[in-house]
C-alpha cells in the first residue's frame, strides 16, 4: 500500500515538474518573443534616425551650397509674384537666358534687400522701347509680354533709358537688361543707379514659390 502511494505521489510530483518545466520554458520564449520585438522596433527606429539625418544634411547642403530662400519686397513683380512670396533660388550653373525671373543684389543701391526682376535680353542683344504702346522689341522683334502688368490710358515709364541708353541699345559683354513685370513700380535697367546688371551680381534664378501654399510650385517664366 504505501508503495502504491509513494509512486502515486511521484507521478503527481513528476507532473508538476512537468508543469512547472512548461511555465518557466513559456516564460523564456515569451521573454525572448518581447525582447525579438524589442530589438527588431530599436533596429527600425535607429534606421529611421539615420534616413531622417541623411535627408537633413542633404537639404543643409543643399541650401548651403546649391540653394537659396528669399522674399519678395515691393510689388515690382505682380502679377507674376507678390509682396511677402517666398522662394527657392538656384544659382548653379547658372547661364542667364531671356525670360528668366532672377534674383540680383545690387551693389550701392540703397537698399540691401535684393531685387527679382525679368531678364529681357542677354550680352549681345539689342533693345528697344515703344513706351506709348508699352512695347518692347528685342533684336528687332516684339516681345509677347503676358505676363505685363499693363496700365490703360499711360504711357509705360520710361525713367531714366533717354540719358542712360542711345536706342537701340546694345546689351553689354557680362551684363544683362532686366525688368520688373509690373513696369510703371519697377526700379531696373530703366533708372540710373541700376541700368544693365553685372552677370556676376545676380544671386540666382527663381524655381519654386513655396509660400503662399496655395500659390505653391514651379515659378514658370511664362504662363
Amino acid at each position: 500500500m504505501n508503495q502504491n502511494q509513494n509512486e502515486n505521489d511521484k507521478k503527481i510530483q513528476d507532473i508538476e515538474n512537468v508543469e512547472e518545466t512548461g511555465e518557466i520554458e513559456e516564460n523564456i520564449a515569451d521573454k525572448k518573443e518581447k525582447r525579438k520585438f524589442s530589438e527588431i522596433y530599436a533596429e527600425e527606429f535607429f534606421e529611421w534616425i539615420e534616413i531622417f539625418s541623411g535627408a537633413l544634411l542633404v537639404v543643409i547642403l543643399a541650401f548651403t551650397f546649391v540653394l537659396r530662400l528669399v522674399t519678395v519686397e515691393g510689388s515690382s513683380m505682380e502679377k507674376t509674384l507678390s509682396e511677402k512670396d517666398n522662394l527657392i533660388i538656384s544659382h548653379m550653373f547658372y547661364e542667364p537666358k531671356q525670360n528668366d525671373i532672377v534674383v540680383i543684389q545690387v551693389p550701392n543701391w540703397w537698399s540691401d534687400v535684393p531685387i527679382i526682376k525679368r531678364v529681357i535680353a542677354v550680352e549681345g542683344q539689342t533693345v528697344d522701347f515703344d513706351f506709348a504702346n508699352w512695347q518692347v522689341i528685342v533684336d528687332g522683334v516684339l516681345l509677347d509680354e503676358p505676363y505685363v502688368n499693363y496700365e490703360q490710358g499711360v504711357p509705360m515709364n520710361a525713367y531714366s533709358v533717354y540719358e542712360i541708353y542711345d536706342l537701340p541699345l546694345t546689351v553689354e559683354k557680362g551684363k544683362v537688361f532686366v525688368m520688373g513685370d509690373n513696369r510703371n513700380h519697377s526700379a531696373d535697367s530703366r533708372h540710373m543707379d541700376i541700368r544693365q546688371v553685372d552677370v556676376g551680381n545676380i544671386m540666382g534664378r527663381v524655381l519654386v514659390r513655396l509660400f503662399p501654399f496655395d500659390k505653391f510650385g514651379i515659378v514658370k517664366a511664362v504662363e
